[in-house]
């Protein structure tokens, strides 16, 4: 099944309450995690920017424990090597944002041996095959990424799925930062087995990604349009289906 993530990103405003209500809402509406983000607004940007986006790692911990409580997989996206240091014994597998791929945030997070789901904004391929070469010996999988906020329809390219040559085996996914909730399951019927969704509580407040996430239930259906279409992908196997026999037998008979 495709393992849905609920993106919250910074959609918590910084508070807690909020963030503890993104965690029910990505359980109820089907997700498989729910990610949060672990970052320092002056080693990123130098100034205070985003500081009251921050959540430090004690609110991280109580995240995490909240998500085992409710029964949805816990994920933050590190920032810092320090974080990846930190968040470690505390996730299944790390998320590597598209503007977390520096060299030392890639070893590091290589060198810790779990799983890993890399976004690919903002490069070509050329730092595709650079990134990825660093998970050599990691289960990979790269999403394919726009770093607009919100991306509009004529920049998705979903083709690129398709028609990259990987120099290394790895699985592949959609990071969606449409505003609907069309893309997400056409990425699934094209072959991704990762989408990441941004989820907001009101996609009215203030704050940098609330315009480009979708509200609970918009997750919701789109989650359940995602298993829909995994249905309709079925086995790939062509051969007479129980369905039609009845119908082809009614065509057919006698008509050698």
């Amino acid at each position: 099944m495709t393992f849905v993530i609920a993106e919250a990103g910074v959609n918590h405003d910084g508070h807690m309450v909020k963030a503890y209500k993104l965690i029910n809402e990505a359980k109820k509406a089907g997700a498989d995690a729910v990610k949060f983000q672990l970052f320092n607004s002056h080693y990123l940007w130098g100034d205070d920017r985003i500081t009251q986006y921050e959540l430090s790692q004690t609110q991280i911990k109580q995240l995490k424990d909240y998500c085992d409580e409710v029964g949805i997989e816990f994920m933050c996206t590190p920032f810092d090597v320090e974080a990846v240091k930190f968040l470690t014994p505390l996730v299944k597998r790390h998320k590597i944002g598209s503007g977390c791929r520096k060299a030392d945030i890639l070893v590091a997070v290589s060198e810790t041996g779990l799983p890993v789901i890399m976004s690919m904004g903002m490069s070509d391929r050329e730092e595709m095959w650079r990134c990825g070469s660093t998970f050599s010996r990691t289960d990979l999988t790269i999403l394919h990424c726009v770093s607009s906020y919100p991306c509009s329809p004529e920049n998705v390219n979903f083709n690129i799925m398709k028609s990259i040559p990987w120099k290394r085996p790895c699985k592949y996914g959609f990071s969606d930062h449409t505003t609907g909730i069309l893309a997400s399951p056409v990425a699934v019927g094209m072959g991704a087995v990762v989408i990441e969704k941004h989820l907001t509580l009101d996609r009215g407040s203030e704050g940098p990604d609330h315009t480009s996430s979708i509200e609970p239930p918009q997750f919701k259906q789109m989650v359940e349009n995602i298993r829909e279409v995994e249905v309709m992908l079925g086995s790939g196997e062509k051969k007479i289906l129980p369905c039609e026999k009845e119908l082809r037998e009614l065509w057919y008979a006698g008509k050698g």
